[in-house]
């Protein structure tokens, strides 16, 4: 306990004894770590933060444009279940983006650089592309530049929607032409089956079925009663008269064109007349007309579908309206976020006056050692002077000692 307690008091004594050259070490440092600090260069950074649009919003046409987006990402690896601001951060490192920005801003000649891959890893290396927990997207740019630094910030999130839109104008050029195409060949059905039911009426006269058989059907049952009643007039006529009497030739011709008639009825008339419609042939009749009328229908609302379908993708082709809402703007900022001079003095300071306690015990180890040992003191006096004589006291407390 008695050896601690000295070698504690020791070391005070030491520092004690030492504690000017400590001050002027501390202050020497701290004050060149001030003008370092002063003279590093200042660098700026400027924030904009976006608004992608939501998941069932990013329709181009009447489907998703994620997948159009990611294939310009150049294989940029995204999460399982990625959101519109992932892919929107993939995009904004890529490649096709930068080059857009490096155009836009003549970034060539403010940066001095010639080579486009030079270029490139100064922009990814001073930018930075965040996904918030709100799910937003935030574009850094760092540059010594304040004005410059907020430009490109802004020129990113321009060239992302400038891209956006590009990509969702083509996929409506895209399925504009498909579906024009689609349109073509529906329209041709269309009036492929609109031609086939106007045939199959002109030939049956099907025009109201249910109404045609309805009437077929009276005038059969009219010539069947006047078949029967003409039948028995002929019974009871050829009991009274001859085989030959006028009236019985006259019953005899008259049941035979009623038979006639109603044998066309069964099997259609011919004559082009509303009831020509065959009574025999009704049931498969019916079906015939369901099925063309049905393909009539089918096609005609296929029609309007996709008729509807392009003109909305004709819309989507020219709008020109920006797909990316901008929350907040990147300005010109004030102050440089770097270098943090107060954090640097403070941490030059402390770490002096550790190095500086260090320096002092060392000294005092030399001239113990100087008392204790000549030769090796001279030793480590030549290296010292040699390599530390520059730091102030260090030569005039050697001498002393």
């Amino acid at each position: 306990m008695d050896d601690k307690e000295f070698n504690l008091w020791k070391i005070l004594e030491v520092i004690a004894l030492r504690i000017k050259f400590i001050i002027i070490f501390v202050i020497t440092v701290a004050v060149i770590s001030a003008i370092i600090s002063l003279l590093l260069p200042r660098w700026y950074r400027a924030s904009t933060l976006l608004l992608p649009p939501k998941e069932e919003s990013m329709k181009l046409g009447q489907s998703t444009g994620i997948e159009d987006l990611v294939s310009i990402t150049s294989g940029l690896v995204l999460p399982i279940r990625a959101t519109p601001s992932d892919v929107y951060a993939r995009i904004l490192r890529s490649r096709a983006v930068a080059e857009k920005v490096m155009a836009a801003n003549k970034l060539k000649d403010y940066y001095h650089l010639q080579s486009d891959l030079d270029l490139f890893k100064r922009l990814e290396n001073q930018s930075e592309f965040r996904v918030t927990d709100e799910g937003l997207l935030q574009i850094t740019y760092s540059d010594r530049n304040p004005a410059m630094a907020a430009q490109i910030a802004n020129s990113y999130a321009d060239e992302l929607d400038k891209l956006n839109r590009e990509v969702s104008t083509s996929r409506a050029r895209t399925a504009r032409d498909f579906i024009s195409g689609r349109l073509a060949e529906v329209s041709r059905d269309l009036d492929s089956a609109r031609l086939a039911l106007k045939d199959f009426q002109d030939k049956y006269k099907a025009i109201d079925l249910d109404q045609q058989t309805q009437l077929a059907i009276q005038s059969a049952v009219g010539l069947k009663v006047a078949l029967a009643e003409s039948e028995i007039d002929l019974k009871v006529k050829e009991k009274s008269l001859s085989p030959n009497h006028p009236d019985v030739i006259a019953l005899r011709r008259k049941i035979e064109e009623i038979k006639g008639q109603i044998l066309a009825l069964e099997n259609g008339t011919g004559d082009g007349s509303i009831l020509s419609l065959p009574v025999a042939s009704v049931p498969a009749l019916r079906i015939k007309l369901a099925e063309l009328t049905g393909r009539v229908k089918e096609a005609e609302a296929l029609y309007q579908t996709l008729s509807q379908q392009l003109e909305n993708v004709k819309i989507q082709e020219k709008m020109d309206t920006p797909t990316i809402s901008v929350l907040d703007m990147a300005y010109p900022p004030d102050l440089p976020y770097r270098p943090q001079k107060t954090r640097i003095v403070l941490a030059s300071t402390a770490g002096a006056v550790f190095l500086a306690i260090f320096l002092a015990l060392f000294l005092n180890y030399l001239s113990n050692l100087k008392k204790n040992s000549p030769d090796d003191y001279n030793r480590a006096k030549t290296f010292f002077n040699v390599f530390l004589g520059w730091l102030p006291g260090i030569s005039r407390k050697n001498s002393a000692s």
